[in-house]
């Protein structure tokens, strides 16, 4: 997308929803209408990870440098202008989740999980990473038993009595339906999520300008194979409550999908690594809530050298006083 003013590459904004020209600053906000909607699942079917070849080399329309970026979007290496490549025969994606969290806001969530002052130092990079979201309508059937407990008399060789409970077991089957909506399975290796958040909209592709955004590295078959596993103890939970009775026991569960509506989303996230004491330390700020993943350097990875080597001299002494 290109300035009206001034004919540059407009940039996404993260958190402010709208395209930013880099060089007279001119904002245009998107106009975001209409709502998402799955696509039926057997459009998704069989569309497998691209594999980056020549035949996808780009030229940069500022500089001209030709590239052949591994990201659907990205930056060209000589002079950082946004690049958004155009999509082949991988899923186009059909939704988007927004940016709420600025770069401001996710250094100050950096640093507060951190237990320091690392965003100084760090780079962050905003990036949307691809999920694969399902909708399924399950049918249920299942065979099983039914246990009602019950509470008999008992008199013990001392001639006590005690209540004693059993349970009366009797033969129990039936169908269950129940819909799973937003179940949501990673489609890049390295990506923990576990909701889909609420503020999702139409895909459009001036989101992409000046974020990184890498393919989908699971293929569409195997997520709903994931989609379909994720679902099966609410599934079981389900038919045991429609057995009902004190105690439950299933011999079988078969179950067969009404409809699966799916879509590849894009989720926001603020990427980077920072280093620490001579470490890099990864981490990922998720852009709708905040929240930050990684590994936390311990307290002692804070430590400068000069207190560890005192604290080194101030254990010899002891052990010595110790031993004497």
């Amino acid at each position: 997308m290109h300035c009206e003013f001034c004919g540059g590459v407009t940039e996404y904004v993260p958190g402010d929803e709208g395209m930013r020209c880099p060089y007279c600053q001119d904002f245009q906000p998107l106009v975001v209408s209409g709502t998402a909607v799955r696509r039926p699942v057997e459009t998704l079917r069989g569309r497998l990870p691209v594999t980056v070849t020549d035949e996808h080399r780009v030229v940069c329309p500022r500089c001209a440098t030709a590239s052949t970026p591994a990201l659907l979007s990205s930056r060209c290496p000589a002079c950082e202008t946004p690049i958004v490549r155009e999509l082949g025969g991988e899923v186009r994606p059909g939704a988007v989740v927004p940016f709420a969290v600025d770069r401001r806001r996710a250094s100050t969530a950096l640093d507060r999980w951190a237990a320091a002052r690392v965003s100084d130092a760090a780079s962050m990079r905003a990036t949307f990473l691809p999920a694969w979201v399902f909708d399924l309508e399950t049918v249920t059937r299942y065979a099983g038993r039914r246990g009602d407990h019950y509470y008999q008399a008992e008199t013990d060789g001392d001639g006590r009595s005690r209540q004693v409970r059993r349970t009366r077991w009797t033969a129990a089957r039936g169908t269950v339906g129940r819909r799973f909506a937003d179940v949501l399975v990673p489609g890049v290796r390295d990506l923990a999520t576990r909701r889909l958040p609420a503020a999702t909209v139409p895909f459009r592709a001036e989101y992409l300008s000046g974020v990184e955004t890498p393919r989908y590295t699971v293929p569409p078959d195997q997520a709903l194979d994931q989609a379909k596993t994720s679902v099966k103890p609410k599934v079981r939970a389900a038919c045991l409550a429609d057995v009902g009775g004190d105690d439950g026991r299933l011999h079988s569960v078969v179950t067969t999908y009404a409809a699966i509506d799916g879509d590849l989303v894009l989720l926001p996230y603020w990427t980077g690594t920072y280093l620490l004491d001579g470490r890099t330390w990864r981490f990922t700020v998720d852009g709708a809530t905040g929240e930050v993943r990684g590994k936390r350097p311990s307290r002692a990875a804070g430590l400068t050298g000069p207190l560890v080597v005192l604290l080194l001299v101030v254990l010899a002494a002891v052990l010595v006083l110790v031993s004497r």
